[in-house]
């Protein structure tokens, strides 16, 4: 996430150049297709435990 930050930070300031910008650009989508596997996978791992805490009552 701090990653990212950083990226949206540089990107804001505008003076990269284009090829800088694509690179960064790139970079980010990695990082934020990242953390979103690892928010699902989260996710979906809760949903079990609940689903079990459910099924002992």
């Amino acid at each position: 996430m701090d990653r990212l930050e950083e990226i949206t930070q540089i990107l804001s300031d505008n003076n990269v150049t284009l090829d800088e910008l694509l690179k960064l650009y790139a970079e980010g989508v990695k990082l934020l297709n990242y953390c979103n596997d690892k928010l699902n996978k989260a996710s979906l791992k809760i949903q079990d435990i609940e689903g079990n805490l459910v099924e002992e009552e």
